[in-house]
């Protein structure tokens, strides 16, 4: 799919939101449905106990804690508790014991990966999304960085930009976060594909984890909001829930297209702790963790994620849905979830 870059794109997923809002009942001003939905659920949901405890890689928090938890709550009854972060983040800390989720919501398999048999033997993809770069309209940047969105400049001028010393860029941090990774991968692809200088990507970028670039990923939009940043990293349906003006860019350097893969594998990074990781598209999976509390409760929240409902809102907050793709053992998935996938 080709990302739009006029500001019709964000009303047109305005509207979605609100149609979302009507069918799955995720708003205030279809209470009275929900209502009715959570009267009419079976008694076993009803007495529901337990709480689906999902962690996240940090750019899906709006839509889990605005959107997927009161549809979860209500068909189900199970209460819900979120947590975000970079999803590397999330993997470390689920294998060190500081959160003990029972669903986990990646960004790419690597994350899901590194947490080894132990934690979990499989994992679902469900959509994509490509890399923009979001910008502040109080940016003193902002009347050229607009040109560039419009289409009105070359796109090889926002890199020029980027690279000035007085340009706030932000991006998160690669060594714990993919969306990190996918950035200076995509900084490297623009050289090549857009036939930029030699050097353009790391004068770009500084150092890997350049401390004047590298923010946390659940509040590095808000400081681009706030003025604190020219620009910044953003993966589209960020920008578009959050109503922000975004640089769109070409399926050959956003690293959202599944059809570009093996121009993405191109593309290596060697990582502060001797890993080196290769550029896969970016997909968002879903999968549950091994002894945990509320196991019950975490098959139901990946079960809803991946039902037509819970995929409805992931497309209406402005996700492109992909053909489910099993990482791992296939047998391993739980039925409940494959009889919804199939």
């Amino acid at each position: 799919m080709k990302a739009l870059r006029t500001g019709s794109r964000i009303v047109f997923t305005g509207i979605g939101l609100a149609a979302c809002l009507s069918a799955v009942g995720c708003g205030t001003a279809n209470q009275t449905t929900a209502n009715n939905a959570k009267s009419s659920t079976s008694s076993s949901a009803a007495k529901a106990t337990g709480t689906a405890n999902v962690a996240y890689a940090g750019s899906l928090q709006l839509t889990n804690d605005s959107y997927v938890k009161p549809l979860f709550q209500t068909q189900t009854g199970y209460a819900y508790q979120g947590y975000g972060n970079g999803a590397d983040a999330v993997a470390s800390m689920i294998k060190s014991g500081q959160i003990t989720p029972n669903v986990f919501e990646s960004i790419g398999t690597g994350p899901i990966q590194s947490l080894g048999a132990k934690y979990t033997d499989w994992a679902v993809g469900f959509a994509s999304s490509p890399l923009v770069i979001a910008y502040s309209k109080k940016s003193p940047y902002a009347t050229q960085l607009e040109a560039i969105a419009k289409g009105k400049e070359p796109l090889s001028d926002l890199f020029t930009l980027m690279e000035k010393p007085d340009f706030h860029l932000g991006r998160t941090d690669p060594n714990t976060d993919p969306q990190g990774q996918y950035f200076v991968m995509m900084t490297h692809l623009a050289q090549a594909q857009l036939h930029l200088p030699a050097g353009t990507a790391n004068k770009v970028l500084g150092s890997l984890d350049n401390p004047n670039q590298v923010y946390n990923e659940t509040d590095i939009l808000a400081r681009l909001q706030a003025g604190q940043l020219d620009a910044s990293s953003a993966y589209l349906p960020e920008a578009i829930q959050q109503h922000l003006p975004y640089i769109t860019l070409p399926d050959t350097i956003n690293m959202g297209n599944p059809s570009d893969a093996k121009l993405y594998a191109s593309q290596h990074l060697k990582l502060s702790n001797g890993k080196t990781v290769s550029g896969t598209p970016i997909e968002v999976y879903a999968t549950t963790i091994k002894g945990t509390p509320d196991q019950d409760a975490g098959t139901a929240f990946a079960k809803l994620t991946l039902s037509k409902q819970g995929l409805q809102i992931y497309q209406k907050m402005g996700y492109t849905l992909t053909p489910f793709k099993v990482w791992g053992n296939k047998a391993d998935v739980p039925k409940a979830i494959e009889d919804e996938i199939e």
